[in-house]
């Protein structure tokens, strides 16, 4: 069994909710991550799949055209990065229609999708429809188990397919005490190594795992935003300058690899 590494490639300031409005007065830093990022996935001699926020494709082509350079795949985020749960499902479209058009020019399509902030769950199911009719072969936006903000409690953890032919790789959990950790992010940079390698291991045992990141985890240096919810800030800033360190002995560890290379082996 493989880890699907993915990368949910945005800025430092473009998953904590702040308005979108906002984001013209903030530091571009996408830069710092990516390019050690790169240099991760060079030394290991893996590819990845990065769930692109169309955002960045308008203020980085540069960067995107070197992703795809690299052989990695490309799949969908958004445009805006906004809880899929608060959109109508024409809005929602649109974000999805929005991010193929700008795609479009550097030749290669989406074939799959991954919602900001894991947000289809009960109140979103809807979405997956729109995927399908929108020619998305897979999706990987199912938390299953308590997130919080999301999720969707006693989800079948395993790769499956959904009512409407659409491919469901539902982020990976830990049960640690009676919280669920997904597999990346805070979770990641929260637990110790030791205990996350021992869980990984035992999982890759049973399943195939999705393991996700995003660039700024690796920019130690990012500024501190000011008067966000305690919970958020806690999440995005703790352990920073752990993550780096943490995912070069994952790629280590661990058979990585892209998601679709493990959908296409799956029966």
């Amino acid at each position: 069994m493989k880890i699907a590494f993915t990368v949910d490639f945005e800025d430092w300031y473009q998953g904590i909710d702040l308005p979108v409005d906002n984001w013209i007065k903030l530091e571009k830093r996408l830069h710092i991550g990516h390019y050690k990022l790169l240099e991760l996935f060079q030394k290991a001699k893996i590819k990845a799949t990065y769930f692109l926020l169309a955002k960045t494709i308008e203020d980085h082509p540069q960067m995107i055209r070197e992703i795809i350079a690299e052989g990695h795949e490309i799949g969908c985020h958004t445009y805006s990065h906004p809880f899929i749960y608060k959109l109508t499902p024409d809005q929602f479209r649109e974000e999805i229609r929005k991010s193929k058009q700008l795609i479009q020019p550097f030749g290669v399509s989406y074939t799959g999708f991954r919602a900001p902030y894991f947000s289809i769950d009960a109140r979103s199911l809807w979405a997956l429809d729109i995927l399908k009719e929108e020619g998305f072969q897979y999706d990987s936006s199912i938390f299953p188990g308590d997130a919080k903000r999301t999720g969707i409690p006693g989800f079948n953890p395993a790769i499956q397919h959904l009512s409407n032919g659409l491919l469901e790789f539902p982020v990976s959990t830990l049960k640690v005490m009676n919280f669920d950790f997904g597999v990346g992010g805070g979770y990641f940079r929260l637990l110790p190594y030791s205990f996350f390698k021992e869980k990984m291991t035992s999982m890759l045992k049973e399943r195939h795992s999705i393991f996700y990141l995003h660039p700024w985890e690796l920019d130690i240096n990012q500024p501190k935003v000011p008067g966000i919810n305690r919970r958020i800030r806690f999440t995005h800033y703790v352990n920073l300058y752990s993550a780096e360190k943490k995912t070069r002995q994952l790629l280590s560890d661990f058979e990585c690899t892209t998601v679709s290379n493990i959908l296409n082996n799956h029966t």
